[in-house]
């Protein structure tokens, strides 16, 4: 342990440029911008600033829903527990340089502290779904089952429609994301698509980036080595070690796929792949967790924690419902896997649903805003939970304009519209909760997600591993 009778101030600059990846419609926030210091100014800690002591001598930093994460020493707390200002008389450029630096992280302020609105996120993302076959029939599955499969035609429009929307609404960046059933079985046409859409982002400068998402079961050498020679990402999906990844994702014929998944995981890392895994929690998955995350952390793999949703209003099968004591103990005997096994990588966007507590948001995900869901027929939905009720197709001039006008179906509202949400602490880091999932649950899109006594039970603990992973990062280096 480090220890200085000067500000130590420990923090990621990636956190908010890298964040964790999700299997659907992730917020995609910019920082919030902070301005360059003016030396004039006198500033103060956040009034709303927290901490959260690790041990004697450090503790995590932060302004819920607005500062970036830090951890401070002593010193820097005792530094930012008074008014500062910058000494323009006679310059300490160490001390003008860490109140600048906290300044910039937003915990220091010269204002009285009101958070501002996120910014507008700036990518727009597409769910594209090539085919409705897939070889697996898991138990929280939303989609219906089929032979079918998008055609060239639809494939090429689709990527044209997200295109004329992009440059519609001034978005320089698509994020495309090759789904099902399973994607990989129509690998051929995401070939075509991809190829097609960076014709596109070359010819009108819009930044292109895609992910295929698997089951992992049908990842042949092959096919692995087509999906890195597209320069694509990967996603696959992995519930936890073997009997409860088999009770939730059994093949067609009820036989487990966790083998399966998990060769295709070790061809994919052998081909110099390294696939994001997108775990879907359940009542009866978390007490797997743990032994998961011993599996996954080693292997340094990107990760993302994801809640079961209901399948539909007024209907949820026993063994995927969330029982709040269950889920909160499972998920602190997984966090603390992670305080063994700490990795080099933030996970403030990966362990809680679709909270994220190194981004502002003011919407739980993109859909409704910067998203489109795109069928292998070519219709054109807000959610891929609802690919049943389309409110656009490939021949709309702007899919997303109607999207975004569209009243009838799902409502992904700002949080500060949601009750129970307006004045909580956290509300620009959680949004208050999936969309979809908090109205099959209450009948409505203005409240706070039925999940809420999860999240504000966990972000803490989550804040707290992200403290002890800047902290181990530190040991052996000077001040940051």
């Amino acid at each position: 342990m480090i220890i200085s009778p000067h500000p130590i101030v420990l923090y990621d600059p990636d956190t908010w440029s890298a964040q964790s990846d999700c299997d659907c419609a992730c917020p995609s926030a910019p920082p919030l911008p902070h301005p360059p210091l003016d030396r004039s100014l006198r500033l103060r800690s956040h009034p709303l600033l927290r901490h959260i002591p690790l041990n004697a001598e450090y503790s995590v930093a932060f302004v819920p829903s607005f500062s970036r994460v830090a951890v401070l020493n002593r010193a820097a707390r005792a530094m930012l527990a008074l008014p500062v200002e910058l000494n323009n008389d006679q310059r300490d450029d160490q001390r003008d340089g860490m109140i600048a630096l906290c300044y910039r992280l937003g915990l220091l302020t010269e204002n009285d502290g009101a958070l501002p609105l996120p910014p507008r996120p700036d990518t727009l993302s597409a769910w594209l779904h090539v085919t409705n076959a897939c070889n697996l029939r898991c138990t929280y599955c939303y989609v219906a089952k089929s032979d079918e499969a998008m055609t060239e035609e639809i494939g090429l429009a689709a990527i044209d429609a997200v295109f004329r929307s992009a440059l519609a609404n001034d978005y320089r960046a698509v994020w495309l994301k090759y789904a099902g059933g399973e994607a990989s079985l129509n690998l051929a046409l995401i070939d075509l698509m991809q190829r097609h859409a960076l014709g596109l982002g070359t010819r009108h400068g819009i930044a292109v980036n895609g992910k295929v998402l698997s089951n992992g079961t049908a990842l042949t050498t092959r096919r692995l080595q087509h999906i890195r020679d597209l320069g694509l990402g990967l996603m696959v999906s992995l519930d936890g070690m073997e009997a409860i990844h088999d009770q939730q994702r059994p093949t067609i014929a009820g036989r487990g796929s966790f083998r399966l998944a998990l060769a295709g995981l070790e061809r994919a890392l052998a081909l110099g792949l390294r696939p994001d895994v997108s775990i879907t929690v359940t009542g009866t998955s978390v007490a797997g967790l743990p032994d998961l995350l011993r599996w996954i952390l080693p292997r340094d793999l990107p990760f993302s924690i994801n809640f079961v949703r209901p399948l539909e209003r007024g209907v949820s099968r026993q063994e995927l419902q969330l029982d709040e004591h269950r889920i909160i103990d499972g998920m602190r005997a997984a966090f603390a896997v992670i305080a063994e096994n700490l990795p080099r990588r933030s996970l403030l966007g990966a362990l809680l649903d679709r909270a994220h507590l190194g981004a502002a948001h003011e919407r739980t995900c993109a859909a409704g805003q910067n998203y489109l869901v795109i069928d292998h027929q070519g219709r054109i939905a807000t959610c891929q939970m609802e690919l049943a009720h389309p409110v656009a197709d490939l021949s709309t001039p702007d899919p997303l304009a109607l999207i975004r006008a569209d009243r009838s179906g799902v409502q992904n509202l700002p949080v500060d519209q949601k009750e129970g949400c307006r004045t909580c602490e956290w509300r620009y880091w959680c949004a208050g909760g999936c969309a979809v999932a908090t109205y099959r649950a209450t009948g409505r899109y203005d409240v706070r997600s039925p999940n809420c006594g999860i999240y504000t039970a966990l972000y803490v603990d989550v804040l707290r591993l992200e403290g002890l992973r800047l902290l181990q990062q530190s040991m052996g280096k000077d001040e940051t």
